[in-house]
C-alpha cells in the first residue's frame, strides 16, 4: 500500500511545486485609466455619433452617477433626433487621473447636419470629460454640455 499513497502523493506534490509563488505583496493588476483608454472611449463615442446611434454613444456614460445625468440623456436624445448626419473629430489633449476618477481634455471639432434643412451647424472646443471607475470606466460628466446639441 504505501507505493499507492506515493503514485498519489507525488503528481501533488510537483503541481504544488511547479505553481508560480505569489508573495503577499502582489496585488491583482487595478483597472487604470491611461492616453489608451481614454482613446478607446473617446473612439467609441465618435463612431457612435457619425453613425447616429444614442444608445452606443450614451453606452460610453454613467447617466446615473452625472450631475443632471437625466437632463444630458435628454439632451443627446434630442440632439440625435434634430440631425440628418454628424461627423466629429476628436484629438486627445492630456488625461489626468487620480485613483478612482480620471479628467481627459479633448480638441473637439462637429459638423452636424439639421434633420429640418438648415445649414450645416460647425463648432469646435476644448471638451472636459469626468470618467469614474466603477467597475468599468465611463464618463460621469462633460464640460461644456452644450457641444453635443444644436443651437
Amino acid at each position: 500500500m504505501p507505493k499507492l499513497h506515493v503514485k498519489i502523493l507525488l503528481p501533488l506534490f510537483l503541481l504544488v511545486a511547479l505553481l508560480p509563488a505569489q508573495s503577499p505583496a502582489q496585488k491583482p493588476q487595478q483597472n487604470t485609466f491611461d492616453d489608451q483608454a481614454a482613446s478607446q472611449m473617446l473612439m467609441q463615442m465618435s463612431e457612435a455619433l457619425e453613425g447616429h446611434s444614442q444608445k452606443q454613444f450614451l453606452a460610453v456614460f454613467d447617466v446615473d452617477k452625472m450631475p443632471d445625468g437625466l437632463i444630458f440623456k435628454q439632451q443627446i436624445s434630442s440632439f440625435f433626433s434634430q440631425t440628418e448626419s454628424i461627423r466629429v473629430h476628436m484629438n486627445l489633449i492630456e488625461v489626468t487621473a487620480e485613483g478612482e476618477n480620471a479628467t481627459v481634455s479633448v480638441a473637439a471639432e462637429i459638423e452636424a447636419e439639421p434633420r429640418n434643412g438648415g445649414p450645416l451647424v460647425h463648432q469646435n472646443e476644448q471638451i472636459t470629460f469626468t470618467a469614474a471607475d466603477s467597475p468599468k470606466w465611463k464618463f460621469i460628466d462633460v464640460q461644456p454640455r452644450g457641444f453635443f446639441s444644436l443651437p
